[in-house]
């Protein structure tokens, strides 16, 4: 009841202080030729003496509304690169005056930049928010050919490693969403998922460090969102687009989208191919010690692999507009695939005095493939045009994913030994997935100035591996009982939530809590062991917002969130690697739970500084060691400790010369984790700096080139170690065909600085490793764009999009 009074308090103050005659100014904007002038700059400055006082941008279809502007005499100034800036006579708002519409204005082409800059109405390739880092790929060079998994690389803050983890600003269990949906698989699946997702279908990418309690609280590094194309003019549209290139052999990809949109009905459906022949290697070594940190013995392994990635990934769509107040859509989101490898490695085997005792031959073929299905429907209904409204969203998501897995191994024997038999192992290892989640989000605005919004999301979670392992005896494979098991977990989620959105004078306040429900139950058939849990969690969180002038802002903000160890965590199976070592999940994990704090200031809404501080409970990450003390190693999910994350990031967005525009990320981290051992604890903990670096370079005439540098220091997560490395890209493009098509090169990792050496250290086990992937290509690109121009629709997502990290 308490609560009921607060909330009531509140929103009565919040009316209060808005209560104040505030007006409307709104308009349009064209160019010469009556077309839509988009993102286009709209200030309000005081009439007295040109102080800006508001200020908008345009949207995509040239329109401008300020709302909550005091009562006064005022100018406007409209600017955008290649037209000259537009000022409007005085305008002034009374009592009796609360709207003042300018109608449509046309701004006239700046004759100076005509002949040296490539006018064209697109966001800037990286933009930056107080609560939100948003990666335009859309119109960069790099949309085409990349995949991306290549892409998360590039993203400001973020590190993907070879596995699929995903960490943002230091901080590992970042939650990765396509369109706002979680991705419910696991980091090998997830990988796969983005190597087969190319970067001509993605839109942008949003990088969120401290989301708000609107999406789900499972990410314990926060969350990172790509966001697919949709294409929302109306009428007939379409693109087509292509690429064919070579790393260390040929690579090549094809896609579509098309749509037929108006004001009753829109359609929309696309396609992508993605097809790499891939090459890599890497080494390994494995050193055993005994409890006086002498070295007892080591392995040294080399490794080599061949892959041929193919995936198709597709999406149809369809949204009914039943009357102004109705929309009523469905959705289907597909993607198809397969990777089979095939790795052929020796292993030595050395005493400690470094004397080889035996070395083994291992060819390992493995065959992987997935189907991954998304349906979806959802209803919005808008019980007025300002913002009242309420969505709901169903989804079943199922996901299929097998792998077939060979390792042969023979036996080369120092002269005068006894020969080994031959050794083989084979796998059959699948995975089936079933999720059903539905939501409904309801947004309430208050007045002008304040915003509550609720809503409610349930989900069900069923999957199920039968992992079959045969080993070979006598020259013949007989079922291995000791490392095959069939796994079945159920996840079961409730959770709600409400938020409030104010502004008074110069603050703007975003407060909320989200409850979470979770029921879990796991059972491992092959051993008639089950495993069970139900929590309860609550996950506030809180964002302030400060306007000293136009030129200065600064932010505080904080929120708890969770992280659940993923379903293929929880499963005891094994899965091998080689003979001598495998991945085990781990059914006792216990969630993590994280609390961050963020400070920020921006400076003209260009540059921006953020201190940030995370500690995590019961943190989840690998270990490492010795089966029964012998030569076999194993690697399992533990929660390992705690986790305590210190950072200073920086953002600027520059502009060298009118020619020369870019985004420049710095980020300087410190980690520290309190590992348990089996004698106490012990502390891990190290100093990173990462720097990101997006360049455009308008030439003039249609073309545009571009550059992408990344850096990142030693780096300490979990029980690992790793080296620095460094990523650079470069590209140039030329629009042809009327600015309908583009045709572009692009070059990845130039000098081959993508290569990883890790080192994970645990009581008497130490792992050494070094990846040489297939990063260094060079690809040639087309895209051409037809049908007819428009205003667009509206963008929907969906409810599901959380949970899919997890599978």
């Amino acid at each position: 009841m308490m609560k009921k009074y607060i909330l009531a308090l509140l929103c009565t103050l919040s009316i209060a202080m808005t209560s104040k005659a505030q007006q409307n100014i709104s308009g349009k904007l064209l160019d010469e030729k009556a077309q839509h002038i988009p993102f286009a700059s709209v200030l309000v400055l005081r009439s007295t003496d040109s102080v800006k006082a508001y200020a908008v941008m345009t949207d995509t279809a040239g329109n401008f509304m300020l709302s909550g502007v005091k009562n006064g005499k005022y100018l406007i100034k409209i600017s955008y690169i290649g037209y000259v800036d537009y000022y409007s006579p005085v305008i002034e708002l009374t009592e009796l005056k609360t709207l003042h519409h300018l109608g449509s204005i046309r701004l006239n082409a700046d004759s100076r930049l005509l002949n040296t800059v490539n006018i064209s109405g697109q966001r800037p390739l990286i933009e930056q928010t107080l609560d939100k880092t948003v990666m335009n790929i859309e119109k960069s060079i790099f949309a085409e050919g990349n995949t991306a998994l290549e892409l998360l690389n590039k993203a400001p803050g973020v590190t993907v490693t070879e596995n699929g983890e995903v960490s943002l600003k230091g901080r590992s269990g970042t939650t990765v969403m396509i369109n706002g949906k979680p991705t419910y698989l696991s980091g090998d699946q997830l990988a796969n998922l983005l190597r087969g997702t190319n970067s001509s279908s993605i839109s942008r990418i949003e990088i969120m460090a401290n989301p708000t309690s609107k999406f789900d609280a499972a990410g314990s590094g926060g969350i990172v969102n790509i966001i697919i194309k949709k294409n929302l003019l109306l009428g007939f549209n379409g693109s087509i687009n292509g690429n064919i290139g070579a790393g260390k052999d040929i690579r090549y990809g094809e896609g579509i989208a098309l749509s037929y949109n108006t004001a009753l009905l829109n359609t929309y459906g696309s396609y992508n191919a993605n097809n790499q022949n891939l090459e890599s290697n890497s080494n390994a070594e494995r050193l055993f010690y005994n409890d006086n940190h002498e070295l007892l013995q080591s392995i040294r392994q080399e490794n080599q692999e061949k892959a041929k990635l193919r995936s198709h990934n597709f999406r149809l769509g369809i949204d009914l507009n039943l009357g102004e107040k109705n929309t009523l859509g469905f959705l289907m989101n597909g993607a198809i695939g397969k990777y089979p490898t095939q790795q052929p490695s020796s292993s030595t085997f050395r005493n400690a005095n470094g004397e080889t005792l035996w070395t083994a031959f291992t060819q390992t073929n493995n065959k992987e493939n997935w189907t991954d299905l998304l349906y979806n429907a959802n209803y919005v209904h808008k019980f007025n045009k300002d913002g009242h409204e309420l969505k709901a969203d169903v989804d079943y998501v199922y996901h299929y994913s097998k792998m077939n897995q060979s390792l042969d191994t023979r036996y080369l024997l120092p002269e005068g030994t006894t020969n080994i038999a031959p050794s083989g192992r084979r796998g059959n290892i699948p995975s089936n997935d079933d999720i059903y989640a539905a939501k409904v989000d309801y947004s309430l605005p208050l007045n002008k100035k304040s915003k509550l919004e609720a809503g409610w999301k349930g989900s069900n979670v069923r999957t199920e591996n039968n992992l079959q392992y045969d080993t070979l005896k006598n020259n013949t494979y007989l079922s291995d009982a000791g490392t095959s098991n069939h796994f079945i977990y159920k996840e079961h989620i409730q959770a709600a939530y409400i938020n409030l959105n104010t502004a008074w004078s110069k603050y703007q306040l975003q407060a909320g809590l989200r409850a979470e429900y979770t029921n879990t139950k796991a059972e491992q058939i092959s051993t008639n062991t089950i495993f069970k849990k139900d929590y309860l969690g609550f996950f506030p969180s809180l964002l302030l917002t400060r306007d000293f002038n136009e030129k200065h802002q600064v932010k505080t903000g904080y929120s708890r969130r969770i992280k659940r160890p993923g379903y293929w965590d929880l499963n005891p199976f094994r899965v091998y690697d080689d003979p001598f070592a495998f991945y085990e999940g781990n059914p006792h994990l216990k969630p993590a739970i994280v609390n961050a704090i963020e400070l920020g200031y921006g400076f003209q809404s260009r540059y921006f500084v953020t201190l940030s501080y995370n500690h995590t409970g019961n943190v989840i990450a690998e270990q490492v060691g010795r089966l029964n003390n012998g030569t076999t190693t194993f690697q399992r999910p533990e929660n390992i400790g705690s986790f305590d994350n210190f950072g200073l990031s920086i953002t600027a967005s520059t502009q060298i010369f009118k020619w020369w525009t870019g985004s420049q990320f710095l980020n300087v981290y410190h980690n520290r984790y309190k590992v348990n051992t089996s004698s106490g604890s012990d502390i891990n903990k190290g100093n990173t700096l990462s720097i990101n670096s997006q360049n455009t370079f308008i030439l003039g005439k249609g073309w545009k080139s571009e550059l992408s540098a990344f850096y990142i220091s030693e780096e300490v997560s979990g029980i690992s170690t790793t080296k620095p490395y460094s990523i650079i890209s470069a590209g140039i493009q030329k629009e042809v065909l009327k600015g309908k098509g583009s045709l572009k090169f692009m070059m990845n990792d130039i000098f081959e600085g993508y290569r990883i050496k890790r080192k994970m250290a645990y009581e008497s086990v130490i792992f050494l490793s070094r990846s040489n992937s297939d990063s260094r290509y060079g690809l040639l690109s087309f895209s051409y764009r037809f049908g007819a121009k428009g205003t667009p629709s509206n963008e929907r997502s969906t409810s599901s999009e959380d949970l899919k990290e997890r599978m």
